[in-house]
């Protein structure tokens, strides 16, 4: 291949640097390198920023020309290359404009590459296939052969969760979390964290996983007053809230600011908030906390003399709701929900 190379460099350049690509993946091959190391290659060779995306594995991998290591997947129209008998997965470059001479030669190599060192699984696992069907970056027709493996048919349900206590065996991980997958619009136990949404039709999947994403976001955690499992059906307006405004954001509200302030030396103030809020009555509140309602009535003044405005009359009230939501944005993220494991 070599001498080949060396020849046709004098007569035909393009055709010299064909090979070279052929060669150095045949050599990467043989080598038996790792996946990092062929997606290395692909940007080193074209140029331009080479990425891997593995659905089955919740795998991401991105690298520079130089060789350095991205985090995430940019979005982009870029061109795709699937890896041949490993659903679920492919390689791009992200190059703005026209695409290189060599970029379609590269992509293609790159992926039979990957073939050959057996990287990903042509015959995904249970959890593989969950990822898959979840994955709205997943072809279609990758997205139908997962569920038609998984036998999944009408209604179904997306959780996300702390806990792998749940009534099924479609179940995978993303991140940390435990994403599975349940039929119909089940009800879920109440000592656990978790969010759900519901998709009338299996294909939809990555839509309810989103929307599970939102409602996990605003679940509070085991053990206090707010609801640790919530329904993205349920949430209505809430959801629109939590789904535009980013942690950051939320976190840089003034009313946020100052809960976070009073929440460093008075640890009760947003479970207060919440039983304020959620209850009819002060006394009613008073009991949901276990508290004489005198003592509510002392924290209630003591409270909005420090956040400046009463949380329990009229416009007060509808800024305390909101401050706790942005509150819950702001400290439930989804920052355990990642695209890929380390």
């Amino acid at each position: 291949m070599r001498d080949l190379i060396g020849k046709l460099e004098v007569v035909d350049d393009d055709a010299a640097s064909a090979l070279r690509v052929i060669d150095h993946f045949d050599r990467l091959v043989d080598e038996r390198a790792s996946i990092a190391a062929v997606v290395r290659a692909a940007a080193a060779l074209a140029g331009a920023t080479a990425g891997l995306h593995d659905a089955a594995r919740a795998l991401v991998r991105r690298f520079t020309p130089d060789g350095r290591a991205l985090t995430g997947e940019k979005e982009g129209e870029w061109r795709h290359e699937p890896v041949p008998g490993h659903p679920g997965s492919w390689l791009w470059l992200e190059r703005t404009g026209e695409d290189g001479p060599l970029d379609a030669l590269i992509l293609e190599r790159a992926a039979r590459a990957l073939q050959a060192l057996g990287t990903g699984s042509s015959q995904p696992s249970t959890s593989g296939l969950v990822r898959i069907v979840c994955d709205p970056d997943a072809t279609e027709a990758d997205r139908r052969d997962a569920v038609a493996r998984l036998g999944l048919s009408g209604t179904a349900t997306v959780v996300l969760s702390t806990s792998a206590h749940l009534p099924t065996t479609l179940i995978s991980t993303v991140g940390t979390l435990v994403v599975a997958l349940l039929p119909g619009a089940p009800s879920l136990p109440e000592d656990i964290r978790a969010g759900s949404a519901t998709a009338t039709d299996p294909l939809r999947l990555p839509i309810a996983f989103e929307q599970a994403r939102t409602a996990f976001r605003l679940a509070a955690d085991v053990g206090g007053l707010a609801p640790s499992v919530l329904r993205y059906e349920d949430l209505g307006a809430l959801a629109v809230i939590a789904e535009r405004i980013s942690a950051e954001e939320a976190a840089a509200v003034g009313d946020v600011r100052r809960l976070d302030e009073l929440l460093a030396a008075h640890p009760w103030v947003v479970e207060t908030l919440h039983a304020v809020l959620d209850q009819p009555s002060l006394r009613q509140s008073a009991a949901m906390l276990h508290l004489h309602h005198s003592t509510l009535q002392e924290r209630l003044g003591w409270l909005s003399g420090q956040l400046g405005y009463s949380p329990t009359k009229g416009r007060g009230r509808q800024r305390a709701a909101v401050a706790v939501l942005l509150w819950r944005v702001a400290h439930g993220t989804d920052h355990e929900v990642v695209a890929e494991p380390h």
